[in-house]
């Protein structure tokens, strides 16, 4: 693909590629991807395969992408962090090959990408290992019907490899009412893993009225990765009933301490004291 070079390039990494998403395709720019997320149980000197499909679901314009392998991690609100892949200590991109690497697709056209894994045959330790396989291309951004600034967009899957005897520890170790930069009002909880496994976690908040009615707000593919701490912000529906009690319900979907079943959190009951205002949540994007 030839580009002007005077014209400037940003990056854009799309929320598609968020680590919590459930949908079983993916849509940015144009571009449709299965699985999103991907979690394999594996141990030393395994092999491994699975099949990523990209399909163009534009009506007109052909886009040809570049294939690629990061590790990955969360920050503290749960949005994606990309490195170059083995840079980091949980990385599993030396694992990995795949292809093709470049492919062009016409409109309604799909491609399947094969992905092949070969876990080491020895291990220094047990738990979780990631990378992402990224799908990335540069297009420009139409500006008063001219070509104006290039962007380059990238979709991903994103891989957890859980090897050994992995444990998936998820708490909630604080709360607090907090205020969103529109002027919401939201539940703020804080996670803590200590566990050598990521953990994934769907349930509800429920909001107890004094009066006796009980409003359920849910919480779905909420991650927190192995080692790790992040705050989640579940924005309110309207004010909290006066003397209120808050309480939260989870489960584990993904604990391999228990193998092929989930592990309920105990209830927590929500600290009801304002807290500080709460980031903003929106769109990863990488200048």
């Amino acid at each position: 693909m030839r580009m002007p070079l005077s014209k400037p390039i940003r990056s854009l990494l799309l929320a598609a590629i968020a680590a919590g998403c459930a949908a079983p395709i993916a849509n940015a720019f144009g571009i449709g991807l299965q699985p999103t997320t991907v979690e394999m149980e594996v141990e030393p000197g395994d092999r491994k395969r699975q099949v990523i499909n990209l399909a163009n679901v534009h009506t007109e314009k052909t886009i040809s992408l570049t294939l690629g392998l990061a590790d990955w991690s969360l920050d503290e609100t749960g949005q994606i962090q990309l490195a170059a892949p083995g840079e980091s200590a949980d990385s599993a991109a030396d694992w990995v090959r795949f292809s093709p690497a470049f492919v062009t697709l016409k409109p309604g056209q799909a491609q399947q990408i094969v992905v092949d894994m070969a876990t080491p045959s020895r291990l220094d330790r047990a738990g979780d290992f990631r990378f992402a396989l990224l799908a990335s291309t540069v297009l420009p951004e139409e500006r008063g019907g001219q070509s104006g600034v290039w962007k380059k967009y990238q979709i991903a899957s994103l891989f957890y490899l859980t090897a050994g005897d992995a444990e998936s520890l998820p708490a909630i170790i604080d709360s607090g009412l907090t205020v969103t930069p529109e002027g919401t009002q939201a539940i703020e909880l804080r996670f803590e893993n200590t566990g050598n496994a990521h953990a994934r976690l769907e349930g509800a908040v429920d909001i107890h009225a004094a009066g006796g009615e009980t409003t359920s707000l849910p919480i779905a593919n909420l991650v927190i990765l192995n080692g790790a701490a992040r705050t989640h912000t579940v924005p309110l529906e309207g004010a909290l009933p006066a003397d209120a009690r808050i309480e939260v319900r989870l489960e584990n979907i993904f604990a391999p301490q228990v193998k092929g079943a989930s592990e309920a959190l105990p209830a927590y009951t929500v600290q009801t004291e304002t807290r500080r205002a709460a980031a903003a949540i929106g769109e990863i994007a990488v200048e």
